[in-house]
């Protein structure tokens, strides 16, 4: 073959067999890439042109039945206490503590079903004056127990489905026994496709009713036991938590098994966080570490700057200096916040336990970013450090030849 060269004219290029490996083409190519082509292709090893191969996104249904089975122990967590909002109510002008569930009241550690405290025919008009709790409030609590215990069952038959389905769906390929639960669907005419709607169906069954319940007890229960406000406690934050997850693994089936999504570009996230080595992955670690303790941190209250360590991890996939410069930004300001915050805390000791569990929570978190902060700052500082070029041995800059 030949091309131009540079001053218009035709240059002829050798033959083929006196270097065989050289594609056909201009010598001015074969003279950039030729020590990166070699006989069946690029060299291997060249590491800028190794390739990894992206993991599989196929654990996703069983990963989601872990999680739907952990959902299933908060729920049954939930149903079976008392702790579904903490206030004060009065019992003949005197303030004590109450922790009302979905059927009773917790008042100096003796049950009451609120059923006994809401008789037949009472008036559902709150009087001006009293110096008990009157009934129409724990009327009210009775109400709201009952609209969320349905609500609640309703979605823990769907979640215990979704669980088994999903075990089936990720084990299908693995398990002999899964298999053939799927071979046996397929035989009763619901094809693979029928059967990840009905999977997903299941989840949104799930999350429907959890929401609906959250929603419910939220709107019905009342504002007071006699005496200043209510506040939700831990059984509340455990369906809370659990409408987190189950919200999080509907989405991600869903987009998994309806090819909502580019996988690849998934895949190749995940592949990032598993070549990591040294400082990026112990960055990957901690964020990451950070994101499920800030789940735990959701059954006392939802805290949104979870949410900037989306911008840390995007920069370390990535490593575009934007994401990195807003993440610091968000951190800094967080980390002021949080101080003010956890000095303003109570002792321990004084605190109820959800509170106590979620604001010791709230301190490792704090702490941690100071650790992420410190990484990204030497990981920055070793990155600068071998992109300088060396000095000669008299300390000059380096001369680049032409």
């Amino acid at each position: 073959g030949a091309c131009l060269s540079d001053d218009g004219s035709a240059e002829v290029e050798p033959p083929p067999a006196a270097r065989p490996w050289i594609l056909p083409g201009c010598s001015t190519l074969a003279m950039a890439y030729g020590d990166k082509l070699a006989p069946g292709g690029p060299r291997s090893d060249d590491p800028s042109l190794t390739r990894h191969a992206s993991p599989s996104l196929n654990f996703l249904p069983l990963l989601t039945s872990f999680v739907a089975f952990a959902c299933i122990v908060f729920i049954t967590v939930a149903l079976g206490t008392h702790e579904w909002v903490e206030g004060t109510a009065l019992s003949n002008g005197e303030p004590v503590k109450a922790y009302v569930g979905l059927g009773s009241v917790n008042i100096r550690g003796q049950a009451t079903s609120l059923a006994k405290k809401c008789p037949k025919g009472t008036s559902m008009e709150m009087p001006e004056k009293f110096l008990s709790t009157p009934a129409v409030v724990w009327c009210k609590c009775e109400k709201a127990g009952t609209a969320g215990a349905w609500l609640v069952w309703l979605a823990y038959f769907p979640l215990w489905a979704a669980c088994l389905l999903s075990a089936v769906e990720g084990l299908g390929a693995k398990s002999r026994r899964a298999g053939g639960v799927k071979r046996q669907l397929e035989s009763m005419g619901l094809q693979k496709r029928s059967q990840h709607i009905i999977l997903i169906t299941c989840w949104v069954l799930t999350w429907v009713m959890l929401f609906l319940a959250l929603l419910a007890y939220a709107a019905s229960v009342p504002d007071s036991l006699g005496w200043g406000t209510v506040e939700f406690e831990a059984s509340f934050g455990l369906v809370r938590l659990s409408f987190l997850l189950v919200t999080m693994c509907t989405a991600a089936l869903s987009a998994h098994l309806l090819q909502l999504w580019h996988e690849e570009h998934f895949a190749e996230a995940l592949g990032d966080l598993y070549e990591a080595r040294g400082l990026r992955q112990a960055l990957y670690f901690t964020l990451i570490a950070q994101l499920v303790l800030y789940m735990f941190v959701s059954i006392n209250d939802l805290e949104w700057q979870a949410l900037v360590t989306i911008f840390g991890l995007y920069y370390l996939y990535t490593e575009k200096t934007n994401f990195l410069v807003v993440y610091v930004t968000l951190v800094t300001m967080t980390l002021l916040f949080d101080w003010i915050h956890i000095l303003g805390l109570p002792q321990f000791t004084l605190m109820e336990g959800k509170e106590s569990f979620a604001e010791g929570i709230y301190v490792v978190i704090f702490m941690s970013k100071f650790a992420c902060l410190g990484l990204f700052i030497y990981q920055k500082y070793e990155e600068q450090k071998a992109s300088t070029y060396p000095t000669t041995g008299d300390g000059d800059d380096p001369e680049i030849a032409e």
